[in-house]
Formats: C-alpha cells, structure tokens, sequence
C-alpha cells in the first residue's frame, strides 16, 4: 500500500505531542503536514480528525489514539476516499467521545443479549446493559452542552470523583412528560426495583418496551452523534412479541413461591399502562402487527416497515388513531349542528357583528342566522362531505357532523371576510330526481 508523505508526518507529528502529553495549535499541524489550510479543513468538517484531535479550547488542541497505531492503520483510517467519519467527529471532548463509543458497545450487548434465546436471564442482562448505554450516552450529550464538570457530582469518597446517576441526567435531558423519558424511567424502575420479578412469564408485555426503548435510544444516538446506531445492513433489533397470555397463578406460585402475586401484578399494571399511554415512544400498542403485503398482479413483496427505519418508519406504518364510537365522535345531524353553530356564534360575537357575518334572517325573529342552505354552501366550499373524516360522517346514508366541524364553520365565519355569502353564491345544489 503506498502512504501518502503527509499522513507519515502527521502520524509522527501526533504521536510525539501525545507521547509528550503537549498540546499543540492548527497552525503548528499544518506546518508539521506541509497541508494547506483547505486540506485540513477538509479532514476536519468531515469528521476523519476526531479520533485523534480533541480542541480543548479554541485553536488549541490535542492528540489521542495515535501511539498504538502503524503507520498503514493510520492511512487507512484517515483516507479521505473511505469517507470516513469517526464516532463522536462533533464533540469537542475526549470523554464525550469515550461514552459514546462505550454506550454504542453496550446497546448492542444489549440487544445480543436478548436475542440470545437459551439465556434464561437474558431480560436481567438486557436491563442492565440498556440503562448503562443510556447512561453513557446522556452524560455524553451533558458534557457537550456544560463541560466535563457537569457530569461530576460535587462531593468525593476515597479520592475518587463521582458522576451523576442515571435519574439525574435524565432530569437534564428531558423534559417532564416527555414519552421517551417516561419509557427510560420504567426500564430503569425494572433496574433499580424490580430486577426480581424480570421473569419469563412477563416478558409478552415488557418486550415491547424494550423495543420502543431501543428505538428511542437509535434516534437519539443518531441526532446527537450525526451517524446511526446501526447500519442498514444489521438486524439486531429486538423481534416484536405477539399477544400472551398470563399463566395461572398456581404456575407462577409453584415456580416463584409468593412473589408470584407480585409478577402477576406487574405484567398486569403494565399492561393498562401501554394500553392507557398508547404512545409508540412508551410502548409498541398491543395492536401493532408488521406485516408484508403482496401486490396482487405481479406479486411483488411491499415492505410496510423495516427495523431499520426506526421510529419514524414505525410510525408511518401505524394507523395510531384509536377507533372511536360514531356517536361520541359525530353526534350531530343536520339540523343539530346548524342549532349548535347558531348558539354558538351568539355566544361568541354581538348582534352587529353577526349582521356583518350572516346573510340569511330569522323568518320569526327578523335576526341573523345561519340557515339550512347557507350550511350547505359551506361544506360544499370547505369539501368535507367528500369521504369520511373529523368533520363528517356517512352511516350509511345519514349525513353526521363534529364538534369538530362547529369549530372550524365559527371559526371560519367570524375571521374569514364575507365566507358565508360567498359560498352561498358558489354553492349550485344538486337536483335530486325522483
């Protein structure tokens, strides 16, 4: 393999200052290289430098993972027609950089772990390795946002300097409420409180998850890192469990004694838990099926979802909306819904500004209102009718409408200029033949 000159002088240039434990400046490198300052923006922007350069304060920098490295390792790893970014090219220290790379190792632990079928245990380890990634990878993202320090508690035993737990990087991180802080906080619950009841039995409901939480950790990796978690030619991702059954209490009593109500009752509060959230971000929905469709003239095989999509391929493949009785969610008929957009405008606007705003009048009263063709006319503008959808209903040849729909045709009429008397001047009825 031929080395490039530049990539020797570099290697040495390294090597002494991270021997020497000196740090050394942008302008001290490209001398040492005979580069231009092209050439080393170049490598930099890229990412190729962040193995081995570390910017400790602006224009200063310094040199790590050189000293173990031949020269051939070192050409390839730094050569531009790889296109290679380091792990970690956009922080700036050298520990944020350590966590992640560790953080990486132990989600796919992780996921090895579980996926090992004839580990009894294999929850235990999943846990375990899966709170620690996560540990890793928020301290990584604190000390990029406040420094070192910021990971370190104040307080020292032994001489040793302490870090934060994982409880309180996530207070930093997240916010309040936040599904996938709420997902973490379980699984790390599971660590923490109730690693003895991770048995077999639990493991239909608690599967689920650990897969949201993986993809979860998979998007954060990716966001803060600027690379993927896994490459698409992986598929260690954690296999979705069907639905299941709990065992009979004797079962449980016979393998566990009298844990065995406590088992029983977290697989249960779990359960009403996913069900309750029903947030991807918490929980793959116990309703969730990936499937594989085949087009029926040609055969061809459609994936609906990959593992490797993440979160957003998983969600474009859910319908996420719960099915919701028709009666609660379009109660109104025609004439309701006139009355309730009617007592609502009244309630929301004067006399004179609903003389501005309606066209027809009260045959009784002589005072605006909205009447049966002027709702017509403004469906037939806003084409809700057309399919069914929040604002509409056809069952099967009844005509119901939202709350829904009230909002949008109030708020229409009082922001929207003259909307009723134009719709009613678009709006042609269609004759219906007897």
């Amino acid at each position: 393999m031929k080395i490039n000159k530049s990539h020797e002088r570099f290697l040495t240039f390294l090597q002494e200052k991270e021997r020497t434990s000196k740090t050394f400046t942008k302008a001290e490198l490209i001398d040492a290289t005979g580069w231009k300052e092209s050439t080393f923006k170049t490598y930099l922007n890229k990412g190729q430098l962040s193995d081995f350069l570390s910017e400790i304060s602006s224009g200063v920098y310094d040199a790590s993972n050189s000293l173990s490295l031949s020269l051939i390792e070192f050409s390839k790893k730094l050569s531009q027609s790889k296109h290679r970014r380091g792990l970690g090219h956009n922080c700036k220290s050298k520990l944020a950089k350590a966590l992640l790379r560790k953080s990486r190792d132990n989600m796919l632990l992780a996921l090895e772990l579980y996926n090992r079928p004839s580990l009894e245990n294999r929850m235990d380890g999943f846990v375990m390795c899966f709170c620690t990634a996560w540990e890793q990878l928020l301290k990584a993202m604190i000390i990029e946002l406040n420094g070192e320090q910021a990971i370190f508690r104040k307080e020292k035993k032994n001489g040793l300097k302490e870090t934060i737990s994982l409880r309180d990087s996530i207070n930093i991180i997240f916010q309040t409420g936040n599904k996938v802080r709420s997902n973490l906080e379980k699984i790390v619950f599971f660590r923490d409180q109730a690693v003895h009841l991770l048995m077999p039995e639990i493991q239909g409901i608690a599967s689920r998850l650990f897969q949201s939480g993986v993809l979860n950790y998979s998007s954060k990796f990716e966001d803060f890192s600027e690379q993927p978690f896994l490459s698409t030619s992986h598929t260690g991702m954690i296999s979705l469990v069907g639905d299941f059954k709990y065992p009979p209490v004797s079962v449980l009593q016979t393998n566990y004694g009298d844990v065995a109500n406590e088992i029983l009752n977290l697989a249960e509060s779990l359960t009403e838990e996913v069900q309750d959230i029903d947030d991807i971000e918490f929980a793959i929905p116990l309703n969730v099926k990936l499937v594989f469709a085949k087009d029926g003239e040609d055969g061809q095989v459609i994936t609906l979802a990959k593992a490797e999509d993440g979160m957003s391929g998983l969600r474009k493949a859910l319908i996420l909306h719960k099915p919701i009785d028709r009666e609660k969610s379009h109660p109104y008929l025609e004439g309701t819904a006139i009355k309730r957009v009617n007592q609502r405008l009244s309630e929301q606007y004067s006399p004179e500004s609903l003389d501005k705003f309606l066209v027809a009048r009260c045959k009784k009263s002589g005072k605006p209102t909205l009447n049966q063709h002027c709702f017509r006319a403004m469906l037939d503008k806003i084409k809700v009718k057309n399919a069914n959808n929040e604002y509409h209903h056809n069952n099967p040849e009844l005509h119901y409408y939202s709350e829904n729909l009230v909002d949008l045709l109030v708020e229409k009429i009082g922001n929207v200029q003259n909307f009723v008397a134009n719709a009613k001047s678009c709006y042609k009825p269609q004759k219906i033949s007897k």
